[in-house]
């Protein structure tokens, strides 16, 4: 381990993969990556990994229509012949019941396609022709994303990292950042991020990336930050439990996946391997104090719940048998969408984090953004919506669909 680097990275989630790699790419700056574990052993390797442009919010589709095309030919964007991200184009459909959100959906296809994405309402029958498991009865609009899908997200990480170091990146597995470096300012209680401490020892930066998600929180605690620091990052840390149904051997991989806004938890499936359906919630999930004490067990009311929620939206699921469950956390902000940008009044320090359910599908062009904002370049997407002093200036990215990771 050298003593120092332009950039450190703390976090080798998908999003600190990609700001690595970008790094690298984009400069000839010298890099570091650290994670606690392995490389994609936090929520990343956790994640349903769907990609889709339905936004609300015009930046975040900005990104994720720019991380769809690098998804959809993943090795030609990383230069690499020997990545993989495991991409299944399936589509994406959004259903809404009658009322209000049936009007925000038209609204925003509209929105979305102004904005260049893929996007049409389409019909019931239309619908099933796409997807002829769905039962559509209380369903009053839909809109259809063709070129979205799924991916892997350990492969898509993996990727990202195999294509860093091949351009110098230093990648430090199960060494965590343990604590920032902190040197006086010039102010009262005013402090510069110098560098990172890890069991190794310590190592200087000129600027380190925080991309730790659920740990942020910690990380500032244990480097000594002042409370009022750790309260401005406005973060809540919750569990949220993805559970699969089988017993339907022909629901084949290239079907649509679904999101339904007409049940209260937002619900999302799509298929997986083996005709079985993975299901999740777009909610808030449970609340956790500390992502390393975090239970993988599913409750009983949430699988009867879903196992109920699932039977209704397709038939051929009823009274489904559980087939397997895990839980991974996600780091929530108060309008659900990420925090990008200097950390304030902590020169030196970046921040990445409170990606709410997102950070999978718009990682590769955050990746990019952030390394271009580093660099002093201007991003291909502004990222100023996402700083984090917008929760003291209340201007907060309100999504159309109200609190949930569909914003």
């Amino acid at each position: 381990m050298r003593s120092g680097y332009d950039f450190v990275i703390a976090g080798g989630g998908v999003v600190g993969a990609s700001i690595a790699f970008h790094l690298a790419e984009l400069s000839d700056a010298s890099v570091a990556l650290f994670d606690r574990g392995e490389i994609c052993s936090g929520g990343t390797g956790r994640s349903c990994a769907i990609i889709r442009s339905h936004y609300s919010v015009a930046s975040n589709t900005a990104l994720t229509l720019r991380s769809l095309d690098v998804f959809r030919d993943f090795r030609e964007a990383l230069g690499e012949d020997d990545v993989a991200c495991g991409f299944v184009n399936s589509g994406y459909l959004i259903l809404a019941g009658p009322g209000a959100f049936a009007d925000r959906l038209a609204d925003n296809l509209a929105r979305q396609r102004e904005l260049g994405a893929d996007t049409s309402p389409i019909d019931r029958a239309e619908a099933r022709e796409l997807h002829p498991w769905l039962e559509l009865g209380d369903v009053s609009a839909i809109g259809w994303e063709p070129a979205s899908g799924y991916a892997d997200p350990i492969a898509t990480t993996l990727g990202y990292v195999t294509a860093a170091r091949r351009r110098g990146v230093a990648v430090f597995e199960h060494t965590p950042v343990e604590r920032l470096r902190l040197a006086p300012n010039g102010r009262p209680a005013a402090s510069r991020v110098t560098g990172v401490a890890t069991p190794g020892g310590t190592v200087e930066a000129r600027y380190v990336v925080s991309a730790v998600g659920p740990w942020t929180r910690g990380l500032y605690a244990d480097s000594s930050l002042s409370d009022d620091a750790v309260e401005a990052l406005r973060l809540q840390v919750s569990r949220h439990v993805v559970l699969t149904f089988g017993g339907a051997p022909s629901y084949g991989p290239e079907l649509p996946i679904v999101k339904d806004l007409t049940v209260d938890n937002k619900m999302y499936f799509r298929p997986a391997d083996g005709g079985v359906v993975l299901v999740g919630t777009g909610d808030f999930g449970d609340p956790l104090e500390d992502p390393d004490r975090m239970t993988a067990t599913a409750p009983r009311d949430l699988i009867f719940l879903q196992r109920t929620q699932i039977g209704a939206r397709m038939p051929a699921f009823e009274g489904a048998r559980l087939t397997d469950s895990w839980a991974g956390p996600y780091d929530i902000t108060p309008d659900w969408n990420p925090v990008l940008g200097p950390a304030p009044g902590v020169p030196g320090l970046y921040l990445a984090y409170g990606f709410s359910g997102h950070g999978f599908k718009m990682a590769p062009a955050i990746g990019r953004c952030v390394a271009q904002s580093l660099l002093g370049e201007t991003p291909d997407v502004d990222l100023a919506s996402y700083r984090p002093e917008r929760f003291s200036e209340e201007a907060l990215l309100l999504g159309a669909y109200g609190a949930g990771s569909i914003s």
